[in-house]
């Protein structure tokens, strides 16, 4: 191991080391009382705000943010360990196995000419496991990402090949078909069904799909622009 591989384990084995202080006898009250149940809300939390700095390009606060993000998953593994339940050791190996075995054009002699022929393969290698594992297979989407995030899962494991574009046109002609249906809803009537509302959503998160692009980034970006006006207005 190089000098500068050796430093990187380091400073990693030094966040273990915090952990280590603060959940002993000595260390934190707030941090020993701490429970995987308790812990997994505040991983969701950092998660979301990496993932706004990401979407910001600030360097700085993507640095910060990632660092809170792997705290928290190294706190949750460290409460584990003393539980008995899996040693950190087994986490790294069980997803370095994983991945390889996810990637057998990488690691094995598969052969792949897409990015839609690896994600196809992804999807059966993984309903393979859960078969051969015994777990009921629930999707893999779970219900409790955003709607947007979570519709641009689905649409994607439904579509086992690179977009085309054919697609592409449908998705537009679907939108304008549904968008259409919206307009001529009587204003001031009956309230708009949000059945309706929400196909044109689904269709909106499939076209930027198709496009290459994530409507939960692109709304994001939005808001952000009609946040820089409204500020700018008042100021």
């Amino acid at each position: 191991m190089n000098r500068d591989a050796d430093k990187r384990w380091q400073e990693i084995g030094a966040i273990w080391e915090i952990i280590d202080r603060l959940r002993g006898e000595s260390g934190c009250p707030w941090d020993r009382k701490q429970t995987p149940q308790s812990v997994q809300t505040y991983l969701v939390e950092e998660a979301h705000e990496a993932a706004a700095a990401v979407r910001s390009g600030r360097l700085e606060e993507i640095r910060d943010e990632l660092g809170d993000v792997l705290f928290m998953v190294l706190f949750l593994v460290h409460l584990h360990e003393e539980q008995g339940d899996f040693r950190l050791e087994e986490v790294c190996q069980a997803i370095s196995e994983k991945m390889i075995r996810r990637h057998p054009h990488v690691f094995g002699d598969a052969a792949v000419h897409s990015a839609g022929e690896v994600r196809a393969n992804w999807e059966k290698i993984k309903a393979d496991e859960k078969r051969d594992s015994g777990k009921k297979d629930s999707g893999g989407v779970p219900a409790s990402l955003p709607a947007l995030v979570r519709a641009y899962r689905i649409l994607s494991r439904q579509s086992h090949h690179d977009p085309s574009l054919n697609d592409l046109e449908k998705q537009r002609r679907e939108l304008a078909r549904r968008s259409a249906a919206l307009e001529g809803h009587p204003s001031g009537e009956d309230p708009l069904p949000s059945e309706a509302l929400g196909r044109v959503l689904s269709t909106l998160v499939n076209l930027g799909r198709i496009e290459g692009l994530r409507a939960e980034d692109c709304l994001h970006r939005h808001l952000e622009e009609l946040e820089g006006a409204f500020s700018g207005e008042r100021n």
